[in-house]
């Protein structure tokens, strides 16, 4: 995406946000009225149906939903290719169950090049929430259509990319899908001795339910269903 020389110049936290935005292409024209005509979204109208905390403002007036986003909007702030942030002010629509569905990435950016990227922030375990798999799809599907930016990723910077190429053996996989097949259903916590004994991690057990239709991930449970 960068030019070399502009990759030499850039701060060790630069180097970690760059390495995190995947691209399907440049666009063919500079994405920056795109950007402009964006405008925030009321509070009320993305949670209409639900109870979450109240929004807050980091220093600099950008509004977020949690604490992982406030922690992300400050190294964004530190990030020199990065021209202007805006914060839940873009809806996309999707069908889901034969239902309009409308899904509010939580951060959009417009770099110094005029390339829009769109991001959404998670706890890496959300990453494989079934209801959020159907989201990260919908988003990797706008953005190749765009050709924007796209980005998934907890506060730490482990994205849904790094999540796909976790390795773990079939045979472990196995050995875990008859795990919490027996037990109908478990919480991370309770994987701890099934972790320990394979010598593997929640990365590794976020990978398994990422391949096996048999498993879901949903309110904090590990459920498999048939």
């Amino acid at each position: 995406m960068f030019l070399v020389e502009d990759y030499y110049t850039m701060t060790k936290l630069e180097k970690l946000i760059n390495s995190k935005i995947y691209f399907y292409g440049k666009p063919k024209e500079n994405c920056e009225k795109f950007f402009n005509r964006l405008k925030e979204i009321p509070f009320e109208d993305r949670f209409k149906e639900s109870k979450r905390m109240e929004i807050s403002k980091n220093i600099n007036g950008v509004t977020y939903d949690s604490p992982y986003e406030k922690k992300i909007l400050k190294d964004f702030d530190e990030c020199s290719f990065i021209k202007e942030i805006k914060t839940q002010s873009l809806v996309i629509k999707y069908s889901s169950n034969i239902k309009i569905r409308k899904y509010y990435p939580d951060i959009q950016l417009l770099l110094d090049d005029g390339v829009v990227v769109i991001v959404e922030v998670k706890p890496f375990k959300e990453m494989v929430n079934k209801h959020n798999l159907m989201k990260h799809k919908v988003l990797e599907k706008y953005c190749k259509k765009n050709k924007f930016g796209f980005s998934i990723i907890d506060y730490n910077y482990y994205s849904f990319e790094d999540l796909k190429l976790e390795k773990v053996p079939l045979s472990i996989q196995n050995n875990f899908i008859k795990y919490v097949k027996s037990r109908k259903e478990v919480t991370f916590d309770e994987c701890n001795s099934f972790k320990k004994e394979y010598n593997i991690t929640d990365y590794q057990i976020c990978k398994i339910i990422l391949k096996n239709k048999h498993l879901i991930y949903q309110q904090h449970i590990i459920k498999y269903v048939k």
